[in-house]
């Protein structure tokens, strides 16, 4: 879906929040666009529109006060569940032709009540995913948040919608979003929106239901009190459990952002959880998508968080400035605190690479599990943690002809803060080398083996190679590298072992390009 240039213009004017009507007359044609398709008429994508605004509207204060984005994201996941939980109403095999419902291009060959009919074949959920994904031209992230559904689920809902209905239309699969858009109004009037909900007479029922309550909570009260202890050697009440907290959630309510807090000391002594969500309306920056809705909680990778104030680098490199992101911070008594990107350094892209770095490695395990099998760690504690073999301060310490038996070949994300692109999220890779692997590895150890000299030469790059290897004689060794063409040994940036073309081609293969 193309985004009017109006579209733009009313949300950068949204410097203070929006009232409700200001917010309908400007976004309430893209909701009832939406609506249509997934009803399918006018007077059903009014009611589902409307239906969704009447519950929203007693709550709109404390929805903006959640800040920009919010009222997009939250009414969308209304009306998307509002959209699933109503009864299923088959359209009737001949569609009437409504001057309001656009045909679809000419020279497709197609009617709308063809294209009708293949969305009406489609599960409620695919067909969900096709009106936020392919009509409005949200991301996966995005339509995963209003279907409460993870990212991956999403992708496939969308990759088999859109694939069946290609087949059912007989056309190529960039032709869909052409179909679909050409079938429901590009500006749908709002009027009908724009009525204020009725007030509810308040029910003799509830009234009486609500007396019942409070009734027994007195007299669980008064029983309470001649049972309790009466003083002296009556029995002690035991103090509360301690209080659980929701996990932490873009959807949680947190207070208004504040000026990020220098602090020198590590950042898991004042907190608990770090959470970055994206802005996701028009006046965003940031277009891409961000990881999945968790949060940062390990110690280790906390403190690997970079949360600098704005200004504290001496140089940013070129990139969007702008809102983009906020970071939701929890103490250990469940405070919030909000930060907004643009008060961080370089606009918080800093931030927030080191943010998908920490998510990418606190899940990670240990170097060699109960079993003896070799994984991915965690890169983020001081390196050479699989060294099981003492060294001496001269010489190499990877002989030549040496043999491994068994060896892991991981891919973590690194960080690199001097680029003009904005981080994207990218997950520790890890494959247990086979026999062919291990072959190549021992042929280039028969060649020959580590040396003692200048630094690595490969240290910094979009990834960071690991190699854990189990050797004949059972140490267990890594190997890290930048670019897969030279390893430094347990850590040791002056203790390295070059490798030939054939290992660096088979691990990028192995790794990267799939």
């Amino acid at each position: 879906m193309v985004v009017r240039q109006s579209e733009v213009v009313v949300a950068r004017q949204w410097a203070e929040a929006p009232g409700f009507d200001e917010y309908v007359i400007a976004r309430g044609s893209d909701l009832l666009r939406t609506a249509w398709l997934l009803t399918g008429d006018e007077r059903g994508a009014e009611g589902l529109a409307r239906a969704t605004l009447d519950a929203a509207y007693p709550q709109w204060s404390q929805l903006v006060a959640r800040g920009a984005g919010s009222y997009d994201a939250e009414l969308r996941r209304a009306l998307v569940t509002t959209y699933l939980h109503r009864s299923r109403r088959r359209r009737p095999d001949a569609l009437p032709t409504s001057s309001r419902t656009p045909r679809p291009p000419t020279g497709s060959g197609l009617r709308s009540a063809d294209v009708w009919h293949a969305l009406d074949e489609l599960p409620r959920q695919q067909r969900v995913v096709v009106a936020l994904a392919v009509l409005d031209g949200l991301g996966d992230t995005q339509v995963a948040q209003a279907l409460d559904a993870a990212t991956g689920d999403v992708r496939r809902l969308r990759e088999h919608a859109v694939s069946a209905l290609a087949h059912r239309l007989h056309v190529r699969e960039d032709r869909v979003a052409d179909l679909l858009d050409a079938l429901v109004p590009a500006d749908p009037p709002v009027d009908a929106l724009l009525a204020r909900p009725p007030r509810r007479a308040t029910s003799w029922r509830a009234v009486r239901d609500w007396v019942a309550v409070l009734a027994g909570l007195a007299v669980v009260a008064v029983v309470v009190g001649l049972v309790g202890p009466r003083g002296g050697g009556g029995d002690v009440i035991p103090p509360p459990p301690p209080q659980t907290l929701e996990p932490l959630s873009c959807r949680t309510n947190a207070p208004p952002p504040s000026p990020p807090a220098a602090s020198a000391v590590p950042l898991h002594t004042r907190y608990v959880a770090v959470l970055v969500c994206a802005q996701t309306d028009e006046g965003s920056v940031w277009e891409n998508s961000l990881p999945p809705d968790e949060p940062v909680t390990a110690p280790q990778a906390l403190d690997a968080l970079v949360l600098d104030q704005r200004g504290t680098l001496r140089s940013c490199p070129v990139l969007p400035e702008g809102p983009a992101f906020r970071v939701l911070l929890r103490s250990a008594d469940g405070s919030l605190t909000t930060w907004a990107n643009e008060g961080l350094a370089c606009n918080g892209w800093p931030a927030l690479a080191f943010y998908y770095r920490a998510l990418a490695e606190q899940d990670a395990g240990p170097a060699v599990d109960a079993d003896g099998f070799l994984g991915c760690p965690s890169t983020l504690g001081s390196p050479g943690r699989a060294r099981s073999a003492p060294t001496t301060s001269v010489g190499a310490s990877l002989a030549r002809g040496t043999v491994l038996t068994s060896a892991t070949a991981c891919l973590h994300p690194a960080v690199l803060l001097k680029t003009a692109t904005p981080p994207s999220f990218r997950a520790v890779r890890g494959a247990v080398l086979g026999a062919p692997g291990l072959a190549q590895l021992n042929a280039d150890l028969a060649a020959s083996g580590s040396r003692r000299g200048p630094r690595l030469a490969c240290g910094a790059g979009p990834w960071t190679f690991v190699l854990r290897a189990r050797t004949s004689s059972g140490r267990v060794v890594e190997l890290t590298s930048g670019c897969a063409r030279e390893f430094a040994v347990d850590g040791r940036s002056r203790d390295t072992w070059p490798v030939s073309r054939e290992t660096t081609s088979m691990l990028r293969a192995l790794l990267v390009a799939n």
